[in-house]
């Protein structure tokens, strides 16, 4: 199954599995316990403990009800049984959720965890690593509940890296480490340089820099914001003599792509960031913004802005997808609308009337009155066109602007628009147009001296296009494409 398919779910289980070496692969820590059994965990051992060519890349397996995203990690070492300790923490979630958006925290997860053992042996040393089933429970219970979480961990007590203390040591047998310097000499009492053999050096920080850039960096005398933070760092520590690490997680979530923008719908801005952070944006949004207003559709648009209509389209998804505009239909004075159910919030919710005033009122010294407003919602139902409104109650004089009333109101759910779609039915008792792109489709061949743009109207009255698609596309107007319709028998027409 496609991830893009699924819905976001919980964290179902996380567990931290390491590749031992005499058991292989196995689950060091999970939680809850056993929530992926061992037969599961068989089957797809291989990916959680890969091979070298693809660790440190994000893996998600599907199997079994299951989906682990995990992070393969290896750290190399000849103190290590092996030479190396390999090692993944996986998040585990229903196999149709969807958990792309769970990768991010799972891979700082890993490399976190890689930190912490190359600078402290925290996987490695027995007495450290015990925290790790409240680390995992911490996680699951935040994560899911909130979204976020602050783990901490406590490590054992250490010195800080000074030119004086170079050297830790990070095993039982007597072995050293360099926190710096990897593969020189250490100085010793007398000033010379010597060596010391038999105890391993290795670098975590500066492997790549130069020997003169290396030594002014540890001899130089540290700034006073370094050592303020030195000593903050260290002064940290609790009455047990342990050090704190702290690690923040965050679920970034992904949205669902846009809606698909045609050419008849009408793009209206419901944010003012959009407008205030317009040189943050390309040079084609940049371009297109000033014509967004509420009225003008993407073909409108287009043209007024001199930019091609693809690109519109792809700018209006855009910010779509960022939720900074929202799609209406085109406005005329002979659309239909009718009223929703969720025009009680209108009545209840004193925030919301405030709102409408100001928004559909023709100035903003006078506000229309709630009860005038409310008599025109009312009134919109099936038959009934904006004309048709505007004749029997003169919106103008109410200081209603019934244009902004329609707009609100779709905005809000408070109405919708009712929209025609015409079906073509052959003589001989055929289907309709068929598909618009292909042409022909089921309906019967025009006969002589029908003109093409009636074929193409034909072929577009299938029942899954309405009067503003099809005025968009063949250029026509709202007036002339419901005459042709109301002229030809063998249209009938929709409304929905």
């Amino acid at each position: 199954m496609t991830e893009e398919y699924g819905k976001e779910g919980p964290i179902l289980s996380i567990f931290l599995s390491e590749f031992h070496n005499i058991a292989g692969p196995k689950i060091v820590y999970q939680y809850p316990e056993n929530y992926v059994t061992k037969e599961v965990f068989d089957a797809v051992s291989v990916y959680i403990i890969p091979k070298p060519q693809i660790q440190k890349r994000i893996i998600t397996v599907n199997v079994l009800g299951h989906k682990i995203t995990g992070y393969p990690n290896e750290i190399k070492n000849p103190k290590y049984v092996r030479n190396a300790l390999i090692f993944n923490l996986c998040f585990v979630c229903d196999s149709k959720s969807r958990t792309v958006h769970y990768e991010p925290a799972v891979k700082k997860l890993s490399e976190y965890l890689e930190n912490l053992e190359l600078e402290n042996g925290f996987l490695s040393n027995d007495d450290s690593r015990e925290q790790m089933p409240r680390i995992l429970r911490h996680i699951l219970e935040e994560l899911n509940a909130r979204g976020e979480c602050t783990v901490t961990v406590h490590l054992s007590d250490q010195k800080p890296v000074t030119a004086e203390h170079s050297e830790r040591k990070v095993g039982d047998k007597g072995e050293r480490r360099m926190s710096l310097l990897s593969d020189r000499r250490h100085p010793i009492g007398d000033g010379k340089i010597g060596s010391q053999e038999g105890h391993e050096r290795r670098m975590s920080m500066l492997s790549d820099l130069r020997q003169e850039e290396v030594s002014q960096r540890v001899l130089r005398k540290p700034s006073d914001s370094e050592s303020k933070a030195r000593r903050k760092s260290f002064d940290g520590k609790n009455k047990q003599g342990l050090s704190t690490s702290v690690l923040h997680l965050k679920v970034v979530r992904i949205w669902p792509d846009p809606p698909h923008v045609l050419d008849h719908h009408v793009p209206i801005l419901i944010s003012e960031r959009v407008l205030n952070q317009g040189e943050h944006w390309d040079l084609t949004t940049q371009q297109v913004l000033p014509y967004i207003d509420g009225y003008a559709h993407v073909a409108k648009i287009a043209a007024a802005a001199d930019v091609e209509s693809n690109l519109v389209k792809a700018c209006v998804e855009n910010l779509l997808y960022y939720d900074q505009v929202r799609l209406l239909p085109i406005f005329q004075y002979s659309n239909i609308y009718t009223v929703t159910s969720n025009i009680g919030k209108l009545y209840d919710n004193h925030e919301l009337q405030e709102e409408c005033q100001r928004a559909v009122g023709k100035n903003s010294t006078s506000l229309p009155q709630l009860s005038h407003i409310m008599m025109l919602y009312c009134s919109m139902t099936y038959g009934v066109s904006v004309r048709d409104l505007c004749i029997r109650f003169n919106p103008q004089a109410l200081n209603v602007d019934e244009q902004r009333l329609i707009q609100f109101g779709l905005l809000h759910n408070l109405i919708r628009r009712l929209h025609q779609f015409p079906v073509f039915l052959s003589p001989d008792g055929g289907g309709g147009g068929g598909g618009g792109e292909r042409g022909g489709g089921g309906g019967a061949p025009p006969s002589q001296g029908t003109p093409s743009r009636q074929s193409a109207i034909h072929r577009l009255c299938n029942g899954s296009h309405s009067y503003d698609e099809i005025c968009c596309r063949l250029g026509m107007t709202h007036k002339e494409l419901h005459d042709k319709v109301e002229r030809d028998p063998n249209i009938h027409v929709l409304w929905k």
